[in-house]
Formats: structure tokens, C-alpha cells, sequence
């Protein structure tokens, strides 16, 4: 029975639990701000919109992991996208320009890993540059002009449904995460990540290959934010230069950390962001239907973002302060059984003939 309490125990107080009450409670609060919410095609087509949103998540999700940073996702998917666009219009293939954009976002990746994996410079650093690097390259690439009209069996990626009701986009973002939550948790290169992230100079001493690791964190990172752009067309069905240049990352990044990903690396969970992401879709969706303004879902969601990383750090300390408080009380249960055994050796001494009374 006691085994049975321990594993429910553990169940209830996983943050992943707590995020799904967290999805409860905020369902029940955007129901109280539009009745609509609860509505049957409400609930079904809640995350499309924010389906690119996900994919990003889920490629960023493995360089925080291995304790690095990607900020750029967001250009890069632009990038992606732009070239895509420019590559159909020019009379390409459209499954052939969604191939090339995927190797573009993937090489743009890759240009991150090896200035952080090969150089080793800081991925904040890096990322930050290539941020607006690749935003600039969109423009280059597209100039100030829009491109629409893409085909409609292309455009059910991201914008089409099953039997008019189910979202492709939803099952293409399910899809992924099952395939990622697969190689990160079952996979020898998911658990180089965690020992990565935890401690890189254990990593090296270790045999993992770390450079190597760095570098395809990041080229990862840079193809599902070519998933991203492909999903992203095919839901609006158009793409300009500065698509995805407001607060996208805002929303990425608290899918992450909110999602229990340690903002410092070394763990975290795909089931996770997951459930992060359909939090933040959640909120998004009921505080629209409520015609709240942009600036002031982005105040709640930027405070969700704080609170997360808040909690995070308190997780943290109370962690390694029970760790303190387990190391003390087995040194105690050490010093009093040592004590035990030498009153225990005194008496059986005093016993013995001969073993002496001073009397």
C-alpha cells in the first residue's frame, strides 16, 4: 500500500500534472469571458493558429536541454518561408520548394551550432545576431512584396481539415511530438542532452561527444523551424518579410521554460511543452474571443513566462535544500549508529571476565 501511495504521490506532484490543472483552470476562466469557448469547433480549432508556435517550441526544447539558447527560430522560420514563397513563384515544384526551404532552415541552423559547438561562443551571443541577421536576409530575399495563392493540397498542412471539423495542422503537430518525445527520452542522443546540459565537462570526461551534439541541437533546432514555416504558409496562406516579428518568441520561449525545461539545461520533458503550449493557445484563444488587445495578452503571457521561470528557481532551491537536509540526516543516523555500536562494545567489554572493573 505504501509503494501505491509513493507512486501516486509522484504522479500528482510531476509538473506536468500541475499543468493540466493549470489547462483546467484556465479553460474554466476563458469560458467566463466568452461563452463561445466551450463550443465543440472552438476546442478542436483552439491551437491551429498557434501550430508553428508548437513546432518551434519543440526544436528549441533540445537546445535548452543541452543548456544553450536558439532566440533566432523565429527569422529563421521567416527565412524559410520567404524562400519558399520566392522558389514556388519562380515556377518551382511546390513540394519541391518546401524540401529546399526545409534544408534552408536546417543549414541556417547549422550556421549557429558551428559558431557555438566549433568556436564555442555563447549562444545568446550568437543567436542574438543571427536573430536580426536572418530577419534582414527575409528582406533581402522578399523585399517589401507579399506572395500568396499557394495550392490547395498544399495548404491543408497547415489550414485544412478532416471531415471539416478535425485540424491536419493538430496532427501534424501531434505527430512531432510523439517522433521527438521518442528520440529525447528513448534515444542515447537524448540522454547525451540531459548530461550535457547538467554538467558539460562531465559530458566530455564522459566519452559524449559534445561538440558534435552542440552543433546538431541547433540544426534540429533550425528544421523544425522549417516545419514551422511550412505549417505557417499553409495556414495563412500568404508570407511577407516580416511575418512572425511581433511577439511569437514571447510565446515560444514560455512553451519551453513553462513547460518544466530547466532554463539552465538538464531536464525537462516533451510531454511538458507540450501541455505548455496548449496553455498558452488556451489563454490566447479565450482572451480573444473576450477582444482582449494584443498588448494586453502579451502582459499575460509575458507574466506567465515570469512565473514559470519564478517557479522554476524555487523547484530548485527546495531541491537542493532537501538534498542538504537528506545528507545531514544520514550523517546524523551514521554518528548515532556509531555511537550505538561503541556503547554496545563498552558493555559487552565490561562483561567479560577480566575485562575489568576499576573498582
Amino acid at each position: 500500500m505504501r509503494t501505491v501511495g509513493q507512486l501516486a504521490w509522484k504522479a500528482v506532484a510531476r509538473w506536468e500534472m500541475l499543468l493540466v490543472l493549470l489547462i483546467l483552470a484556465a479553460g474554466v476562466w476563458s469560458w467566463t469571458l466568452s461563452s463561445f469557448f466551450l463550443r465543440r469547433a472552438n476546442l478542436l480549432d483552439l491551437a491551429t493558429p498557434y501550430v508553428f508556435l508548437g513546432l518551434l517550441a519543440f526544436g528549441l526544447t533540445f537546445v535548452v536541454i543541452a543548456g544553450e539558447i536558439d532566440i533566432s527560430v523565429v527569422s529563421t522560420m521567416a527565412v524559410s518561408a520567404v524562400c519558399f514563397a520566392q522558389l514556388w513563384d519562380s515556377g518551382v515544384n511546390v513540394w519541391l520548394a518546401a524540401a529546399a526551404a526545409l534544408a534552408l532552415a536546417t543549414g541556417l541552423g547549422l550556421v549557429n551550432g558551428v559558431l557555438i559547438g566549433v568556436l564555442d561562443l555563447p549562444s545568446l551571443a550568437v543567436t542574438l545576431g543571427t536573430l536580426a541577421a536572418y530577419r534582414g536576409l527575409a528582406y533581402v530575399v522578399l523585399g517589401g512584396d507579399a506572395i500568396a495563392g499557394f495550392p490547395t493540397h498544399f495548404t491543408n498542412i497547415g489550414g485544412g481539415y478532416i471531415s471539416n471539423e478535425l485540424p491536419i495542422a493538430l496532427l501534424v503537430m501531434l505527430a512531432f511530438a510523439v517522433a521527438l518525445g521518442l528520440l529525447l527520452h528513448a534515444t542515447r542522443f537524448g540522454r547525451y542532452l540531459y548530461v550535457l546540459g547538467s554538467n558539460r565537462e562531465a559530458a566530455r570526461f564522459s566519452g559524449i561527444p559534445v561538440m558534435r551534439t552542440r552543433v546538431t541541437v541547433f540544426a534540429l533546432s533550425g528544421f523544425m523551424a522549417g516545419v514551422a514555416a511550412v505549417v505557417y504558409l499553409g495556414f495563412f496562406g500568404s508570407i511577407q518579410a516580416d511575418a512572425a516579428s511581433g511577439s511569437e518568441l514571447i510565446d515560444v520561449v514560455t512553451a519551453v521554460v513553462l513547460g518544466g525545461v530547466d532554463i539552465f539545461g538538464g531536464s525537462g520533458s516533451m510531454l511538458g511543452v507540450l501541455l505548455a503550449f496548449v496553455l498558452v493557445a488556451e489563454l490566447r484563444n479565450g482572451m480573444q474571443l473576450a477582444n482582449w488587445s494584443g498588448a494586453t495578452q502579451d502582459m499575460v503571457i509575458g507574466g506567465l513566462l515570469v512565473g514559470a521561470i519564478l517557479a522554476g528557481n524555487a523547484v530548485r532551491a527546495a531541491q537542493a535544500r532537501g538534498w542538504r537536509l537528506g545528507m545531514a540526516g544520514r550523517r546524523w543516523k551514521e554518528v548515532h549508529h556509531a555511537e550505538g555500536q561503541e556503547e554496545v562494545s563498552v558493555r559487552a567489554t565490561l562483561k567479560t571476565p577480566g575485562g575489568g572493573s576499576t573498582r
